[in-house]
């Protein structure tokens, strides 16, 4: 088990979820604030809840218990390389829709239209 924990690859798979992790919702907040002022943004726009915290905590349980039971997967650099570029095209893909979104993009679900509210259908949206 020693020789596992220690894979170089194993640790650099977690490292960049915890990476990727950090990046999303630090932008996310930050993108926010951008567009919609400082003070009419909450920490809700961290989009972390107990749930998603839950959710977190059993992938990294998943994980640990991956590493233990099949550690000869870890291995496989190409495999976490091809999800580290899914990751980073999905993130390139939504900055794009919420930079060109821009005062549109909330983060909060409306069930109503508000009179400064336009449909974007430039840019990645005419996609």
């Amino acid at each position: 088990m020693e020789e596992i924990i220690d894979s170089n690859t194993a640790w650099r798979q977690l490292s960049q979820l915890f990476m990727a992790i950090a990046f999303f919702h630090s932008s996310e907040y930050v993108l926010a604030i951008v567009f919609h002022g400082k003070f009419n943004v909450s920490l809700s726009s961290l989009l972390i809840s107990k749930q998603y915290v839950l959710a977190m905590c059993c992938s990294v349980l998943e994980y640990m218990l991956e590493i233990s039971v099949f550690p000869q997967l870890k291995e496989y650099r190409w495999i976490s390389n091809i999800g580290l570029l899914l990751v980073v095209t999905g993130e390139i893909i939504r900055k794009a829709a919420i930079i060109t979104a821009g005062r549109a993009f909330t983060h909060m679900i409306k069930i109503y239209h508000e009179d400064h509210h336009e449909l974007v259908t430039h840019g990645i949206y005419r996609i």
